[in-house]
């Protein structure tokens, strides 16, 4: 978790980004997962939880295809997911949790500087 706590930290230097970043997490949970999932998140800390708490009920409590809606929708690489192997759930959801707030960044970022 400090991992990517960390890079956030280390290229989120405007609060807007920051907002703007956990705006785009959420328009994607909500469209791929479920319209009432809300992220509330003030710092990395906080976003980084908070992601891994939804994906832990995604994965545990709806379809697989839900799951793999999500990471459609946020174009995840299904290389980088295939690449994840041989690790227990929590781990699992921590390398996901990184991938999906990695390319939700790069969103952000493509957006914002283009």
């Amino acid at each position: 978790m400090q991992e990517l706590v960390t890079f956030i930290e280390e290229r989120v230097v405007k609060k807007d980004f920051f907002e703007d970043l956990v705006s785009q997490i959420q328009k994607d949970f909500q469209t791929a997962v479920d319209v009432d999932i809300v992220f509330t998140a003030s710092t990395p800390e906080v976003l980084v939880s908070q992601v891994e708490g939804e994906l832990h009920r995604v994965i545990s409590s709806t379809t697989v295809s839900r799951f793999s809606n999500l990471l459609y929708r946020i174009d995840v690489p299904e290389s980088d997911v295939k690449s994840i192997s041989g690790v227990d759930i929590q781990e699992f959801v921590r390398q996901i949790t990184y991938l999906i707030i990695k390319r939700e960044f790069q969103k952000v970022y493509i957006r914002k500087t283009l």
